[in-house]
C-alpha cells in the first residue's frame, strides 16, 4: 500500500469560519435557557485540546475562548487581567504607571491580540476580576480599580469594536454608581451602543444612575432579559423607633426614617420609568424574557405597544404578577410566535382580559406550567388558544391559593 507524505502546508483544512462555528456548538450551553449564556465548563476542556492540534485549530479555538472571557469559572480572573494588561500600548502603560499602578512586564508578548476577540461582556464578572488583580498590588492606590477598568474598556473598544451582548448585574451595596457609570463615559460608551443582547439582573438603588442612562445608550437591543427585579422589599409603612427618654432623638430618628422611605420611593419610581423608557427606546425588540420578577411589571408590559411590530417572543418565568394592571401592551403584539408562562403566580382575569379580544395569527402555542390551582379563566383562555381541552398540568403547592 502506497503512503502519501503530505506536507503540513498541503494538508486539507476547514474554512476558519466553519471551524469556529463547529467549536462554538461544542462549548455553548443551551441558549434557550438564557439570552446571555456562558460556555459549558466541561466542554471547554475539549476546546483546549483542540487548540493543540495545529495552528489553524489553535487560532479558531482561541477566538472562541476569548469571545466570552469573563464568567464564573475563571477563578477570580486574575490571569485574564494580566494577559490583557500585557497588550497595552506605551501611552496606556504610562497612564497607569503615573497612577502608581504596577503593571506586569510586557514579556512574554501575547501570541494573539486577545482584546480583539471579545464580543460578550459580563460587566460584574469583569469588575470582580479587576478587583482580584488590584488586590495583589504591593500598594493598592485609591481608584486603582476604576483606572484599570477604564483602560481595559477602552482597549476592548479600540481593538474589537462594539459588543454584541452585555450583562449587568446587581453588584451589592458596596458598589456604587461610579463603578458602573464608566460605561456611560464619552470615551467608552461606544462599546455598548450596538449591543443586541442585554441582560439586566436587577439593580441596587446605589447603581440606578446607569439604568437611567441606558435608554439613551442602548437602542439596538433585540433580546432583552430582566431577572430578579424585586423593587424595595422593606415594608414602607413600618418605622422603627428606639425607646428613649430623649424626645428630640426620637423625633430625629423618625424624620430620618421617613426621609429614607421617600428616597427609596423616588428611586423605585426612577427604576420603573427607566425600564419603561428602555423598552420604548428600542428600534426592533424581538424577544423579552422576564425571570423571577416582582416589580415594575405594569410599566414594562405597558411599554410593549411600542414594539408591537417587531416583538416575537415573550417569556415569563417565576414572575409574580400581583398588583400588575391589564396587559394592554402585550395584547398589541400581534406578531408573537412564542408566549410562555412558567411557574408564575398572581395572574387575574382583569390582567389577561385584553388578550381575549386580541389576535395572534402567528402564535404557535401558549405554554404554561402552573403552581397550584392558579387562575382557571386563564387556563381556559390558553387551552382555547391552543385548541386543546383543559389539562391538569400543575405542580402541587399547598401554600399557593387560586389567584382568580
Amino acid at each position: 500500500m502506497m503512503m502519501l507524505n503530505i506536507e503540513p502546508s498541503q494538508q486539507p483544512s476547514l474554512v476558519s469560519d466553519v471551524l469556529e462555528e463547529i467549536f462554538s456548538l461544542v462549548v455553548e450551553i443551551d441558549t434557550h435557557s438564557s439570552v446571555f449564556y456562558y460556555y459549558d465548563h466541561d466542554a471547554l476542556k475539549n476546546l483546549y485540546a483542540c487548540a493543540l492540534v495545529n495552528r489553524q485549530w489553535c487560532t479558531s479555538a482561541v477566538r472562541i475562548l476569548w469571545r466570552r472571557p469573563f464568567g464564573p469559572f475563571h477563578n477570580g480572573g486574575h490571569k485574564l487581567i494580566t494577559t490583557y494588561l500585557r497588550g497595552l500600548d506605551v501611552e496606556e502603560r504610562r497612564d497607569l504607571k503615573l497612577k502608581r499602578i504596577k503593571l506586569p512586564t510586557v514579556s512574554p508578548i501575547p501570541m494573539f491580540n486577545y482584546p480583539s476577540f471579545i464580543r460578550h461582556l459580563d460587566y460584574g464578572e469583569m469588575l470582580f476580576a479587576v478587583e482580584s488583580w488590584c488586590a495583589t498590588l504591593p500598594k493598592r492606590r485609591p481608584n486603582s480599580v476604576l483606572s484599570v477598568m477604564r483602560v481595559l474598556l477602552r482597549l476592548f473598544l479600540h481593538n474589537s469594536g462594539p459588543l454584541s451582548s452585555l450583562k449587568l448585574s446587581s453588584l451589592g451595596e458596596d458598589y456604587h454608581d461610579e463603578k458602573v457609570m464608566i460605561l456611560a463615559e464619552p470615551e467608552i460608551r461606544g462599546l455598548i451602543t450596538s449591543v443586541r443582547t442585554l441582560s439586566l439582573d436587577g439593580f441596587d438603588y446605589n447603581q440606578h444612575g446607569l439604568l437611567v442612562r441606558l435608554p439613551d445608550l442602548c437602542k439596538n437591543v433585540e433580546y432583552l432579559q430582566l431577572r430578579g427585579w424585586y423593587g424595595n422589599q422593606q415594608n414602607e409603612d413600618t418605622t422603627t423607633t428606639t425607646t428613649t427618654t430623649n424626645t428630640t432623638t426620637t423625633i430625629n430618628s423618625t424624620t430620618t426614617t421617613n426621609n429614607n422611605i421617600t428616597t427609596t420611593t423616588l428611586q423605585k419610581d426612577a427604576a420603573a420609568i427607566s425600564l419603561r423608557r428602555l423598552i420604548k427606546a428600542q428600534k426592533s425588540l424581538l424577544s423579552l424574557d422576564m425571570i423571577d420578577c416582582k416589580a415594575y411589571l405594569g410599566h414594562i408590559i405597558s411599554a410593549l405597544d411600542t414594539q408591537s411590530i417587531s416583538l416575537r417572543k415573550v417569556k415569563f418565568r417565576l414572575v409574580d404578577f400581583k398588583d400588575c394592571g391589564p396587559w394592554d401592551g402585550l395584547a398589541t403584539c400581534h406578531r408573537l410566535t412564542n408566549l410562555e408562562f412558567w411557574l408564575c403566580k398572581g395572574i387575574t382575569q382583569k390582567m389577561f382580559n385584553p388578550l381575549i379580544n386580541a389576535t395572534f395569527p402567528e402564535l404557535d402555542e401558549v405554554k404554561m406550567l402552573q403552581y397550584g390551582k392558579g387562575c382557571e379563566e386563564f387556563k381556559i383562555w390558553i387551552n382555547n388558544m391552543n385548541g386543546t381541552t383543559i389539562k391538569e398540568d400543575n405542580l402541587e403547592d399547598s401554600d399557593d391559593d387560586s389567584d382568580s
